[in-house]
């Protein structure tokens, strides 16, 4: 196959899982030369985009349960949670690679890149508390952009004795809680 247009449009055909582009590059110099080219692989992840593989979940303990069988299973310690020491954890949500976790011993929320396994910690904001004791109903996390490291967190709270909900926005970027938002509400 002398035509490398029509090579690279075949190989971009390959199905998104872990070992396809590996597997493709041991073939010969040529085709390593190739898959391992940028703009090759930026054109790959442009053209599956809208179908990647699910590679796991994490199920009730924060434990990663992977999905796909052998070459392409994704061993359960590449995504392994250190949890807050051994104390409960709850999963808030996950979002562009990133977890986020309300850690209730220490009043924090944690947000986990599972591809770095870097780990950021945040107190939570101090209207979310009332007497020691919060109810985070719901939280969310996602990148400010494509390829940035910064994120957001918006958590909601809903303080059932002064009958009011309430949402807050962290950005990394500025590292403060802003956009205080609450309502009256009648339970």
């Amino acid at each position: 196959m002398d035509d490398e247009n029509l090579l690279s449009e075949i190989l971009l055909c390959l199905p998104p899982l872990p070992s396809s582009l590996p597997r493709a590059s041991a073939v010969c110099r040529r085709w390593r030369l190739l898959v391992s080219d940028p703009g090759f692989s930026r054109r790959f992840r442009i053209h599956h985009r809208r179908n990647p593989p699910l590679l796991g979940f994490f199920d009730d303990l924060l434990s990663f349960v992977p999905t796909l069988e052998a070459p392409n299973r994704v061993p359960p310690e590449r995504f392994s949670f250190e949890d807050d020491g051994g104390r409960r954890s709850v999963i808030l949500g996950c979002r562009h690679g990133l977890a986020l976790f309300f850690l209730p011993s220490s009043n924090q929320i944690l947000v986990w890149d599972s591809v770095t396994s870097d780990q950021h910690r945040v107190a939570v904001p101090p209207e979310f508390e009332r007497d020691g004791l919060q109810i985070i109903i719901q939280g969310a996390v996602l990148r400010v952009a494509a390829g940035e490291v910064h994120f957001r967190v918006v958590l909601t709270v809903v303080d059932f004795e002064d009958k009011r909900a309430l949402a807050r926005v962290y950005s990394s970027a500025t590292g403060i809680w802003c956009c205080f938002m609450g309502a009256r509400k009648n339970f």
